[in-house]
């Protein structure tokens, strides 16, 4: 009942808004060359037209939210880490992942990072292009500097 009245409240709104931008748009229709008009009236209706679409898809989103989310967006909202598990693990985690996404981010985070864990670092291991190196010659960086003293 109540995102129906919402639906219509929607309507009226555009119906009002439609009556107001006839109200600006005919005075300007009338004065401009005839070459014009047509542009002038696609114009007014366009912005009618995404006014009152903006106003619809706030309505639907509104009552969709109303009617609860499904499992799907349930399991990506929860970030709850398992019991036992250091907050700090996981943010290691997050960043492995993202430095094997990104070459940006492995260049300019993760890699120091590692440096900074010894004082002769191993070399710098292969990235692929676009993106981070890959996960194997990542463990074996990191297996040479547990080596190191």
């Amino acid at each position: 009942m109540l995102a129906d009245h919402s639906l219509r409240r929607v309507g009226l709104r555009s119906t009002l808004l439609g009556a107001v931008v006839l109200l600006v748009t005919v005075p300007v229709y009338v004065y401009v060359e005839p070459s014009w008009r047509a542009f002038v009236a696609r114009v007014a209706c366009a912005f009618v037209l995404g006014v009152a679409l903006l106003q619809f898809r706030r309505a639907l989103l509104d009552r969709l939210g109303d009617l609860g989310g499904s499992g799907l967006d349930a399991a990506r909202s929860r970030r709850e880490p398992e019991a036992g598990v250091p907050h700090h693990f996981h943010d290691l985690t997050s960043d492995v992942r993202t430095a094997l996404r990104s070459r940006r981010y492995f260049d300019n985070v993760m890699w120091p990072r590692l440096q900074a864990l010894t004082t002769d670092p191993p070399p710098r291991p292969a990235v692929r292009p676009g993106r981070g190196p890959s996960l194997a010659s990542l463990r074996r960086a990191i297996a040479a500097i547990e080596q190191r003293p």
